[in-house]
């Protein structure tokens, strides 16, 4: 029973952290001003959707694990978390009314252990628990035999993104990673392997856009802070609870900016990453260079 109960428990964490990471990624390339594209276009708000399914499913488990590991580190059995449903609402409110306790409760993590105030709320959790709960998650298909299927999600993401904001750390963070993929791609055709990576080239080259960038490290806090929850739950309390603190620390446990470099820029050493930088874009300026003195060249000789 104990290994049963460790294995559902490590791999739902594992699970739930990775679908959560997954969706946050992806919602940063939610494009949410209309004058972005040529035509109104909007072959890219389908990534809204693809996110929100991931991230939403992600923040359920999380907290669904942080109750439930609460409530057996207490008594000693696990509760049944059908009634919850895909209620986030509901589910943040329990979450919120854990008493952590046990060994792991620590300075460096009490701060992550308060749940987060925002700015967007309760605007944002309610539009997480109406994707959640299938309004959003099936609005398209919805609204193919229903005439009053509100087909709002990108709607509401577009209002919360209009309303949030970065930090300079997290700018200076998104025009790294932009220069990251010009260096890398300009590196590539230099060595002959256009085509061999226009594959690699393709996820690396994803646009990220600030306004979603703000909504995302909201939804980031609220996972932060239910996983937190988990650890805390998870730390040294049963003999029979593995240490989850492994599973969504080392994922979960930063503030906004270090998040964003790590999980999804995937920066890491800004400093090194910039000097790097810096000496790629020195060989792309004499290539550039050059080619422009062989076009000049080529002018003349036709003339």
């Amino acid at each position: 029973m104990t290994q049963t109960i460790w294995n559902s428990l490590v791999a739902e964490t594992q699970f739930a952290t990775e679908l959560t990471v997954t969706g946050l990624r992806r919602l940063c390339s939610v494009p949410t001003e209309p004058d972005l594209f040529l035509w109104g276009s909007t072959d890219l708000n389908y990534a809204l959707h693809v996110g929100m399914h991931s991230y939403s499913s992600g923040l359920e488990r999380l907290c669904k694990l942080a109750i439930a590991c609460n409530v057996y580190a207490a008594t000693g059995k696990f509760p049944n978390l059908r009634s919850y449903s895909h209620k986030i609402g509901n589910l943040l409110d329990a979450v919120g009314d854990l008493t952590p306790t046990g060994p792991g409760v620590s300075m460096h993590k009490a701060k992550y252990l308060v749940r987060p105030l925002d700015g967007l709320d309760p605007d944002l959790t309610n539009m997480v628990e109406r994707f959640a709960n299938g309004a959003g998650r099936y609005e398209h298909l919805d609204s193919l035999w229903n005439g009053d299927a509100e087909v709002n999600t990108y709607n509401e993401w577009s209002a919360l993104a209009a309303r949030s904001s970065v930090s300079d750390e997290v700018r200076e963070l998104i025009s790294i990673k932009k220069a990251m993929a010009e260096a890398i791609g300009s590196e590539l055709v230099d060595r002959g392997l256009e085509w061999t990576g226009e594959r690699v080239m393709k996820d690396l080259a994803l646009p990220t856009y600030e306004p979603s960038v703000g909504v995302v490290l909201s939804l980031f806090r609220k996972i932060r802070w239910a996983s937190m929850m988990l650890d805390i739950a998870t730390y040294y309390t049963r003999q029979e609870l593995p240490i989850l603190s492994e599973v969504v620390a080392p994922i979960f446990c930063h503030s906004s900016a270090d998040f964003f470099n790590y999980h999804i820029a995937r920066i890491g050493d800004k400093e090194v990453v910039v000097e790097e930088l810096q000496e790629v874009f020195k060989r792309i300026h004499v290539r550039e260079a050059e080619e422009d003195a062989e076009d000049v060249d080529q002018i003349v000789i036709h003339e």
